[in-house]
Order: structure tokens, then sequence, then C-alpha cells
């Protein structure tokens, strides 16, 4: 017992002193030397994370970091395992909203999940629809007729009509969600309409002498830019026309020769108008940067979209197989160019890349037209939407999946 009595006396004195001790060490700015051993592994996961994340974006343009990104959102490459179903209609047309599938026609505009499942149905009755996509909108608009609809993940969120007689001639969204409307108006030769993306109104313009048929907002969202037909030789001519919105007033106009636009949209300060005729790409200041006429070929298809590219397939006869794919740089010089001699359904551009879809395959290119990625055995689809991160959208008559290259 008296053994075990100076055992207890021995720890009691020793387990104080050795507390003391620690104490001083931390009051000295000294911590314990295995504390360090314990973050040593962390830090070193955290470093291994920057320095892969720095070589993926380093490598091919960030292509790589891109793969990594669609690994960790869908999982293994090759087609998605999810599919959009919908009602076969010649007249449909289809964007992307979000992460969902938006198919549009004369009688319906539905929303579709890749689980299978149907988010809204709105019944409509339109004639010609127009769907533009920006922000977290969608705009669906009856082109030559008096319905318009701004359309969210959950539904309606605002419905626009004409008086009785009067018509819609576009309505397009900018990646902030302010839209530009072009309409009919009593009066006049056209009006343009925006409004914020709280849908308040902000700039309103009616044309005394020319036609405006379409009108997109820069995407600063301090500018409308709009198309203006109006006769000039007994013939008419197309302008850009630049306003300032917080102003109201003209701030740029840029001619364009012997073309009549048929779509347009803005890159950052560029302006990309697609005529009958020829390309045009010009600068809020109103200064011609490419004039590309198509010459003695024909015009097959385009790609607006790219992130500071477009692409144009022109051939050589109105229908066959042998075409020329050309891309483009915003500073109007020419990239790349490729023969193709197998037929081409559609284009799409987005990000860094371009779908080519043919009649049985998918070609996703490089901005440089070096292939990239290719799924064959595309059987009956007719559409590819293209997006941003290098996901493609394949679309048939009936069902749309992603492809994962």
């Amino acid at each position: 017992m008296a053994m075990d009595d100076e055992r207890q006396v021995n720890q009691e004195e020793v387990l104080p002193a050795a507390k003391e001790s620690k104490q001083k060490q931390e009051t000295a700015g000294e911590k314990p030397k295995h504390s360090g051993l314990r973050s040593l592994p962390k830090l070193l996961l955290l470093l291994a994370v920057v320095l892969v994340v720095v070589v993926l974006t380093s490598m091919e343009d960030g292509n790589h970091f891109a793969s990594l990104r669609r690994w960790l959102m869908y999982g293994d490459s090759g087609t998605g395992q999810n599919y959009y179903t919908y009602v076969a209609d010649g007249n449909n047309r289809f964007a992307l909203l979000g992460e969902d599938l938006l198919v549009t026609n004369q009688n319906t505009v539905q929303l579709l999940s890749d689980d299978g499942t149907i988010r809204y149905s709105l019944s409509v009755s339109m004639t010609t629809p127009m769907v533009s996509v920006g922000g977290d909108m969608a705009a669906v608009c009856d082109v030559g007729g008096s319905s318009l609809y701004l359309l969210d993940e959950t539904g309606t969120r605002r419905e626009m009509t004409l008086s009785s007689g009067l018509r819609y001639y576009s309505a397009r969204l900018n990646s902030a969600g302010w839209l530009a409307v072009t309409e009919e108006k009593n009066g006049y030769k056209a009006s343009i309409s925006v409004y914020n993306s709280s849908g308040e109104l902000v700039f309103s313009f009616d044309s005394y002498d020319s036609y405006i048929t379409d009108a997109l907002v820069t995407e600063d969202c301090r500018s409308v830019v709009a198309v203006s037909l109006a006769p000039q030789d007994s013939v008419f001519s197309s302008t850009l026309l630049v306003y300032d919105l917080s102003e109201a007033v003209l701030t740029a106009s840029c001619p364009i020769r012997d073309g009549l636009p048929m779509d347009i949209t803005c890159t950052g300060d560029e302006l990309l108008a697609l005529c009958d005729t020829r390309l045009a790409i010009a600068d809020l200041e109103g200064n011609t940067i490419l004039d590309y006429p198509y010459g003695s070929m024909y015009l097959h298809d385009y790609a607006f979209g790219g992130k500071d590219f477009c692409a144009l397939l022109l051939g050589k006869y109105k229908a066959g197989n042998i075409c020329e794919l050309t891309t483009f740089d915003l500073e109007g010089q020419q990239i790349a160019s490729l023969e193709v001699t197998e037929e081409v359904l559609d284009l799409s551009a987005a990000g860094n890349y371009l779908a080519v879809l043919y009649s049985d395959s998918l070609v996703i290119y490089t901005r440089d037209l070096q292939e990239h990625a290719r799924l064959d055995g595309t059987d009956y689809a007719g559409h590819v939407i293209m997006e941003p991160g290098g996901t493609a959208m394949v679309i048939t008559g009936t069902a749309a999946w992603r492809f994962l290259p």
C-alpha cells in the first residue's frame, strides 16, 4: 500500500508540471510539434486540387477542365441515360432553359425535364412561333401574330397581347433578361419597346419613316440595336441603328449593302447580322468590321452563339452536299475552312465548340474546325443544340438526349 501511495503522489506531482510546461510553450508562441503534421495531409490535398485545376485549365484552352466539369455533372462520356420525350410535330421549335428542354409549336409550349416529366404545358394559338432564351427566361413570340409569352422554369411569368389587327415582328432576350420587342403600331411604320429583367418598360421608340423588323438589347444593357428597312433609290436598304437606352437618342448607324438581315446577335461590342447575300459584323459605333458576300455560293446554314466566333455553311448549289464550312472570329478574320461532302442537317455553336449534325453522325469541332468529339449512329436526329460546357443536345422527332464527349 505504501508503494501505491508513493506512485499516486508522484503522478500528481508530474501531471501539473507537464500542463504548466505546455502552457508556457503556447504562451511563448510554440505549438506542439505534432499539430503541424496533422494539418499536412489537408494542405497537400488542397495544393494538389489547385495544381490539377491550373493544369487542366491551361491545356487546350481549358478543354480538359470542361471535360472534368461535364464528368462531375453528368457522369461518364457517351450518350446520356435520361431522355426528353414529346409528341412528334414538324413545326416543333427547341431551346434549352437551364437544364430543361423547351418545346414549342403552334399549339403547345412545354418545358421538359430529363427525368421524363413535364414541368408544365401551355395551350397556345400561334402561326409562326419564335423562341428566344436569355438569363433564366424564355420569350415565345408569334411572329405576324398578337401573342407574346415570357416564361421561366415555373411557368408563365408574363403574357402580352396586341390590339386586334396589329402584329409582333420579333421579341429577343439578352443574357441579362432584358427584352426588346418590335411590333406594328397604328400611325407608325413600327415601334420598339425595351423591358428590363423586372418587366419594367425602360425605352420606347416609334418609327415614322422606316420599318423596324428586329431589335435586341446589347449585353451591357446600355443600348438597343434595331434593323431598319427604308426605301432608297427605288429599293429597300438595310441599316443597323444603335439607340442609347438612357437618353433615347440615336448614337450610331451601320448600312448593309445589298442584304436583307434575317438574324442578328450581339456578342460583347460586336454586332453580327446574317443576310440573304452576306455576313456583316459591325461595332456599336457603326464601323463595319466584316462585309463577307456569298458571291456565287448559296447559304445553307449558319451558327451564331460561339464565345468569340461564328460559322457559315455555303454551297456551290442550292441543293446538294458539296459545301464549305467556314469559321470567323469577331474581328472579321477567317479562322478556318473545311470542305464538306456529307449532308448537313443542322449547325449549332456555343462556348468554344461548333456542333455539326450530319445525316448519321454528330461531330463537335473546335473553332479552328479540328474534330473534338464524334458520335456515330444518330439515326433519325434532325437538330442539335450545342451547350457552352461542351455537351450537345441531340434532337429527334420524338425524343432528345445529351451527348457527353
